[in-house]
């Protein structure tokens, strides 16, 4: 395990310094959310639908009924938990309603209407009863968190004793020649085909820099640890390209 930012993620923002970063965030999404999906899928190579399916088959044993999709963006992970986990019903909450306006057509697409549902909210003020929940999933979002620990606090308030967050969440490898390797690759080819892709460039520069700034590994588990959720699993995929952790609460 390791993470070795120094920077305080929490100033990386997207536009300005003065404007709260969710604010910021929020915008953002909105603006990009038309191109997300494939420019997800250029910053992974496509290896992030391997990641998605990989992590959520690692709920299968628990056999989840009830779950929250936070950060759920377009709602792949959402829909994806169908196949993988056939729950009863999946709620993904976002900062951008955009976001999730084109999820609701995937939604559609995916035959999952009344399945799934999506609400505009921040994962700092949860709206949920506590206790609400057989699993919490965040796939690609934590990073984006503006206040980390409340945003923790909140998802153990609506998991159910003895049931799990699934985190999955990109950063920067640690060792010399694929960091070099990996920050060539996201400043070079990422940023030129980002401008491709949308005139927001300052959108996918923060992209990147939340990848360095936020706190992954160790310190991450020791975030989740601090707060009541146990972490029975953690993998680096790719040569820590991508992380995933698998918590259980206390």
């Amino acid at each position: 395990m390791s993470g070795n930012q120094t920077t305080d993620y929490t100033k990386v923002k997207p536009y300005n310094e003065t404007e709260a970063k969710t604010e910021q965030l929020s915008r953002m999404f909105n603006h990009i959310s038309g191109k997300y999906d494939k420019f997800n899928d250029i910053m992974s190579w496509g290896i992030a639908r391997f990641w998605r399916r990989s992590s959520l088959k690692s709920l299968q044993a628990f056999d989840p009924k009830q779950i929250l999709d936070i950060a759920t963006g377009t709602g792949d992970v959402a829909i994806k938990s169908f196949k993988f986990l056939n729950p009863d019903h999946v709620t993904g909450v976002d900062i951008s309603d955009q976001m999730m306006e084109i999820g609701q057509e995937k939604v559609k697409v995916a035959g999952l209407v009344g399945k799934i549902n999506f609400e505009v909210q921040d994962c700092a003020s949860l709206t949920f009863s506590n206790d609400s929940f057989d699993a919490v999933t965040i796939a690609f979002g934590i990073r984006n968190f503006e206040k980390l620990d409340q945003s923790i606090q909140q998802i153990y308030r609506v998991l159910k004793p003895g049931k799990h967050l699934l985190i999955l969440e990109m950063n920067e490898p640690q060792k010399n020649f694929l960091l070099k390797l990996y920050k060539c690759y996201t400043t070079v080819f990422v940023k030129l085909t980002s401008r491709l892709l949308s005139n927001d460039e300052k959108a996918y520069d923060y992209l990147t820099a939340s990848m360095h700034a936020f706190p992954n590994g160790e310190k991450l588990i020791a975030a989740l640890e601090k707060h009541g959720l146990n972490v029975i699993k953690y993998r680096k995929f790719n040569f820590g390209v991508c992380s995933m952790y698998l918590a259980e609460k206390r």
